[in-house]
């Protein structure tokens, strides 16, 4: 008796073409799901629409807004990002940006500046990178103001008087502001204010800050301050 075994014997191109298909289904499925996925939730780009059907788009801007912006000053932060970091010992979650830690005590001060028709000028506040203004001012009548920056040092590329303007509304104005600030940059921070009514307007501002020194800018003459920080 003869024992015969029966050995199937492939064909070497039908193994190519089952390789060549499955690559190209691979090809499909990672093309399919970078367009419907990754493209939407890492970048925000949306061809399709699934990414928002699907909510992705909200991953991509919420990385957008997360993400700090490049400094030209060192790795100082300018910016304050809470971002849960573990838990404690007794199990309450460790939150880490919250604060931005500065080198000296906070100063305060407050004027009274009485504007005459068609009048302007300026009261900015000497701030580090990272600074913290708080701030509130009022007027007797409504001015038009613009809220802006110069830094100390300008961004590489940038012409002679760079400025950055942060709030602006010269036309309309309003009689009243408040707000917390942080120093983008080291430099000047504060307004310009201008009296656009036919009448006199007295404006009350008063600010807390890490701000060492204060500029003002009136009928063209350039001064610095000192706070009224009773210290």
């Amino acid at each position: 008796m003869t024992n015969q075994t029966n050995v199937e014997i492939q064909d070497p191109q039908a193994s190519i073409a089952k390789i060549a298909m499955a690559t190209i289904i691979a090809l499909i499925v990672g093309v399919v799901i970078l367009v419907v996925a990754v493209l939407p939730a890492e970048y925000g780009i949306d061809p399709l629409g699934t990414g928002k059907a699907l909510g992705l788009l909200d991953l991509a801007n919420a990385s957008e807004k997360a993400a700090p912006a490049p400094s030209s000053e060192g790795d100082s932060a300018a910016v304050i990002v809470p971002t849960v970091d573990g838990t404690t010992e007794d199990g309450a979650p460790h939150v880490k940006g919250t604060f931005i830690t500065q080198p000296m005590r906070y100063k305060v001060d407050s004027r009274v500046i009485v504007l005459s028709p068609g009048e302007g000028m300026e009261i900015k506040y000497h701030l580090p990178k990272g600074g913290g203004l708080v701030y509130s001012w009022t007027a007797t009548g409504t001015v038009g103001y613009e809220f802006h920056a110069e830094p100390d040092k300008n961004p590489p590329g940038t012409r002679i008087g760079y400025y950055e303007s942060y709030d602006l509304d010269r036309k309309v104005g309003k009689n009243q502001s408040h707000g917390t600030f942080i120093a983008p940059n080291t430099g000047i921070h504060g307004w310009f204010w201008e009296n656009n009514t036919g009448k006199e307007v007295t404006l009350n501002l008063m600010s807390a800050g890490y701000y060492d020194w204060i500029f003002q800018n009136r009928n063209d003459e350039e001064k610095v301050l000192q706070p009224t920080d009773p210290k």
